[in-house]
């Protein structure tokens, strides 16, 4: 069985796959088998319409804790609801793909009706995992979907292989992902690179001492 870090309560309630591992409350079950890489049908929805944590499904205070990539803390903008502060890092800790920064993402045999994340979703391993934790977010459409504003942070806890991140770990992150978003932004125009540059500046204070 899979060796894991201190599992929280309410993770510790979920269910088991064959590896030992927590199936987290969003998870689709095809054929009775856990999808990691499918969220099932209305749960986002449900977790931000009734407050419930991603992770556990269980109901969530004032604070929503998000678990993001050094370039969703950029543009404070993720694609999942948040959840409570123990799942959030329990799932930073534990989740293979987070920990284990040479992993890819499998798409091999996702199912015909799988819905891609909303917005243009970054497909590389980071390296680093963020749990944002703040007191406000938000939804607002895109064109192929829902994304969710986080709001100014009350705390950022960076993970790098299952452990505390250095600033330098955090930071040849983002180094390494700002290509990216400049490449969009420069698409859309001067005003859109001076937003970018100014969200960048912005999560600076934030950043591991």
């Amino acid at each position: 069985m899979v060796e894991l870090p201190f599992v929280p309560a309410r993770v510790a309630m979920l269910p088991k796959d064959s590896r030992g591992y927590p199936v987290p409350w969003f998870v689709a079950w095809i054929d009775d088998v856990p999808d990691f890489r499918v969220i099932a049908a209305g749960k986002v929805a449900d977790a931000f319409n009734k407050n419930l944590c991603w992770i556990c499904g269980q109901p969530k205070g004032i604070y929503h804790s998000f678990v993001i990539g050094p370039m969703c803390a950029v543009t404070r903008t993720n694609s999942e609801p948040p959840s409570h502060l123990d799942c959030a890092k329990f799932a930073a800790k534990a989740c293979p793909f987070l920990t284990k920064p040479r992993m890819k993402r499998n798409e091999k045999d996702l199912p015909e009706d799988h819905i891609k994340a909303a917005g243009n979703p970054i497909s590389r391993n980071p390296g680093c995992a963020c749990v944002w934790v703040t007191k406000t977010y938000s939804p607002f459409q895109v064109s192929n979907g829902v994304l969710f504003k986080m709001g100014d942070p009350e705390a950022a806890y960076w993970y790098a292989e299952g452990r505390t991140a250095t600033r330098e770990e955090v930071q040849a992150s983002i180094t390494s992902g700002l290509p990216l978003l400049y490449e969009d932004a420069k698409k859309e125009g001067p005003s859109a690179v001076r937003e970018l540059e100014r969200c960048i500046k912005r999560l600076e204070p934030y950043l591991p001492q």
